[in-house]
C-alpha cells in the first residue's frame, strides 16, 4: 500500500539505555502518543491511519511492548519486549519505516491494544469525518460537537435528529403533518392559528370569528396543506424545549465511567449533558473493553443543531 509504513527488519542501531527505571505508560497517554506519531508521519488518509494503529495493536497482542520515543514535538513508535527488558529484546526490536530517527525514550507502554474494534473511529477530537464514518449498526454512537462529547443508544440518537431535522426541513403545513409534526394540537395551536387568519385578513374580525363553536372555529382557521410552515415561530416548536438534547448519561456512565472520565456536565435550562471531547478516543476504547458495540459518528450529533 503506497505511503503506509511497514514493519521493517530489526534496527541495526538501538537506542541508547537511559539511566534509571523505564516509565510506563498509562493506556490514555499511550493511545494519545500513537496518533501523534500518525499525525507526525503525515500518513493523511483513513486507511493509513488504520494501518497504523492495526500494527501498534498487533504489537500488543503478541504481547509485546511499544517504546515511544520523541524528538522535539515528533514521536516514534517502536516494539520491544517486556518493560523489564532492554532493547535489543526477544522478539528483537523493529520499527516502523516512517517517521524515522532516534530521540528521548518518553516511555512504554505494556497492557491490552489500545484501539480495539473499528480503526477508523479513532482521531483527534477536532479532525475532519471521514467519508463513510458513522458506527452504523452499533448499539452505542458517541460523538463530538465544539468541545463536548456525546454518548447515546444509536437507535434514540438517530430518531431524535431526524425529528429535528424534519421540523427545521419543513416548508409547507402538509410536509410537517406528513413527518408528523403536532400541528394539529388544538389546545395549543388554536389561538396562534386565529392570530395567522387575522393577520393575513385585516378585515376578519376576532371577536366574531370566536363566536364560532370551537369545531367550527378550529375548521376555519387550520392551516392548510399548501399554508407556509416556519418552525420558528409554532408555538410547538420555536424556541420552547421541544427538540430533544443529547446525552452522555446512560448505563455505560457508571461509576469506574464517571471516575475515570469526570462528572457528567449538565445544562439545566435545556437538560444536555456531556463531558469533555478531549476523552473521545479513551471513551471509545472504554467502552469496547466493556462489551459496547460502539462507533462514533461526529455527524449525527451536529444535527442536533441544524439551525446553528
Amino acid at each position: 500500500m503506497p505511503g503506509v509504513p511497514e514493519l521493517s527488519n530489526p534496527m541495526a542501531a538501538v537506542p541508547e539505555r537511559p539511566p534509571g527505571p523505564v516509565r510506563e505508560l498509562p493506556a490514555a497517554r499511550a493511545r494519545h502518543l500513537a496518533l501523534e506519531a500518525w499525525r507526525e508521519a503525515r500518513l493523511n488518509s483513513p486507511s493509513g491511519r488504520a494501518h497504523f494503529l492495526s500494527t501498534v495493536d498487533s504489537w500488543l497482542e503478541r504481547g509485546w511492548s511499544v517504546a515511544y520515543y520523541a524528538t522535539g514535538s515528533r514521536v516514534m513508535l517502536y516494539s520491544c519486549g517486556a518493560p523489564g527488558a532492554w532493547l535489543p529484546s526477544s522478539p528483537p526490536p523493529r520499527r516502523m519505516n516512517l517517521p524515522k530517527g532516534i530521540g528521548r525514550l518518553a516511555g512504554l507502554y505494556t497492557g491490552a491494544p489500545l484501539f480495539p474494534g473499528d480503526k477508523g473511529d479513532y482521531r483527534e477530537p477536532g479532525a475532519a469525518e471521514p467519508p463513510g464514518s458513522g458506527g452504523s449498526g452499533t448499539e452505542l454512537v458517541l460523538g463530538v460537537h465544539g468541545e463536548d462529547l456525546y454518548v447515546m443508544y444509536r437507535d434514540e440518537a438517530s430518531a431524535a435528529t431526524a425529528h429535528i431535522e424534519a421540523a427545521f426541513g419543513a416548508r409547507t403545513y402538509g410536509e410537517a403533518r406528513a413527518w408528523g409534526l403536532e400541528v394539529d394540537d388544538r389546545r395549543r395551536c388554536l389561538d396562534y392559528y386565529v392570530e395567522l387568519v387575522c393577520r393575513a385578513h385585516e378585515d376578519v374580525d376576532e371577536e366574531f370569528l370566536r363566536t364560532r363553536s370551537a369545531q367550527d372555529l378550529w375548521n376555519a382557521v387550520r392551516p392548510a396543506d399548501d399554508q407556509p410552515f416556519d418552525v420558528t415561530e409554532h408555538p410547538c416548536y420555536g424556541d420552547g424545549d421541544w427538540r430533544s438534547m443529547p446525552t452522555v448519561r446512560g448505563p455505560w456512565a457508571d461509576a469506574e465511567f464517571r471516575e475515570r472520565f469526570g462528572p457528567l456536565e449538565r445544562d439545566w435550562e435545556t437538560g444536555r449533558e456531556r463531558i469533555c471531547a478531549e476523552h473521545v478516543n479513551d471513551v471509545l476504547a472504554h467502552l469496547r473493553d466493556h462489551g459496547w458495540s460502539a462507533g462514533r459518528n461526529d455527524a449525527l450529533f451536529a444535527a442536533f443543531w441544524p439551525d446553528a
